[in-house]
């Protein structure tokens, strides 16, 4: 009995071994990213810290009005710790949104201001067991103005969202669990809660075979190694006109737009908006992006700590790079030409299977920042 005993505790390492081993073969595999950066066309000092936070940021909006609203990031799990995540910060103070609804905006991820005034969040499921929830909320009045909920099992890593103009049509990056689920774009049209998934893993919205580095130049794995970090598409924007949604992939060398005219005429097929992508040009690892004045695009660069952007030209330059900033997540640019962006900590502060650090390391770790590039200063 002892001998099979040995036997089988032989097979199940052997077992166990292998597994792993392909596990690194399928999912650990990568090139190191080719660093894009240049010169970064302002100093450092530039950049002022505009708001400081207990625990990481996630996400900034700045309202066409102005208001500037941001997140405590959800991967931290800021809600084991505090009860409110969503803020407007006005006259110096950070005030929480919707203070009533603390616990309906637990697990918000990307938000974005209207121009009707409204805020709009997405909370992703997938991660807690639920459905993926789109919710638009009066921040004046704290209520939640809209609500849709998704299928169960659809849309369950929807992370940034965008609305158009009308406040009709809501457009989502779903990002997808690394490379274990496909990424897509989402559009929903909230006069009928209708909904549909496009570009699901297309080229232009699925990792490509990069390994990201951290800031300090080292790889950015999780599992000890076994598996790289390798996101789908994340960061959306709608150009000035909303005739385009400019869209990056995390782990993609490139940056591309679709009419946003295909993605709302659900008639259209998936091989009609798939003909239709234009590349704008070459991209960094990335978080967030969105659209500036000009035309442009500035994206966050995760792997050189700040923003670059990427002109009406094609050309991709480094904006503004600063040694202190771990993860460069969310971009905002306001009315008054000010580009806001948060600092998640994402590498510095997760463990090696994604989980969050405790209260104490956390608290030893902050404050943490966001900033702003001021309009002068650039």
């Amino acid at each position: 009995m002892l001998r099979i005993l040995k036997w089988v505790a032989g097979l199940i390492v052997v077992a166990l071994v292998v597994g792993l081993v392909a596990m690194k073969i399928v999912y650990g595999r990568g090139t190191p990213f080719p660093n894009v950066a240049t010169e970064p066309s302002f100093p450092a000092d530039s950049v002022e810290i505009a708001i400081e936070t207990e625990l990481p940021p996630g996400m900034v909006s700045v309202s066409p009005q102005g208001r500037v609203f941001f997140t405590l990031h959800p991967f931290h799990r800021p809600q084991d710790h505090v009860e409110h995540l969503v803020f407007e910060w006005a006259d110096g103070a950070a005030r929480p949104v919707a203070p009533g609804l603390a616990d309906r905006l637990h697990g918000v991820f990307g938000i974005t201001a209207d121009a009707q005034g409204r805020l709009w969040a997405v909370r992703p499921g997938a991660m807690e067991g639920r459905p993926t929830e789109v919710l638009a909320l009066d921040p004046d009045a704290g209520e939640i103005v809209y609500a849709f909920e998704f299928p169960e099992g659809t849309a369950g890593f929807a992370q940034d969202l965008r609305v158009s103009a009308d406040g009709r049509y809501v457009f989502l990056a779903d990002t997808g669990l690394l490379r274990f689920t496909a990424a897509a774009l989402l559009v929903l049209d909230t006069e009928g809660d209708r909904w549909r998934q496009v570009l699901t893993d297309h080229e232009t919205t699925a990792p490509q075979d990069w390994v990201m580095r951290r800031t300090d130049g080292r790889p950015y794995r999780l599992g000890y190694g076994l598996v790289t970090f390798q996101v789908g598409v994340d960061g959306i924007a709608l150009s000035a006109d909303g005739d385009w949604l400019t869209y990056a992939t995390m782990t993609h060398d490139g940056v591309f737009r679709v009419p946003t005219a295909l993605l709302a005429d659900f008639e259209t097929t998936d091989a009609e908006i798939a003909a239709a992508v234009e590349r704008v040009g070459p991209g960094p690892t990335s978080d967030g992006i969105e659209t500036m004045p000009d035309g442009g695009t500035v994206i966050t660069d995760v792997e050189n700590g700040g923003l670059a952007v990427l002109g009406p030209d094609g050309a991709l330059r480094t904006l503004v790079a600063r040694g202190d900033v771990d993860w460069a997540d969310s971009v905002s640019v306001g009315p008054d030409g000010a580009v806001w962006f948060t600092d998640s900590e994402l590498t510095a502060l997760l463990g090696p299977f994604g989980e969050p650090a405790s209260l104490e390391e956390m608290r030893a770790a902050g404050p943490f920042a966001i900033y702003r590039i001021p309009r002068e200063s650039r």
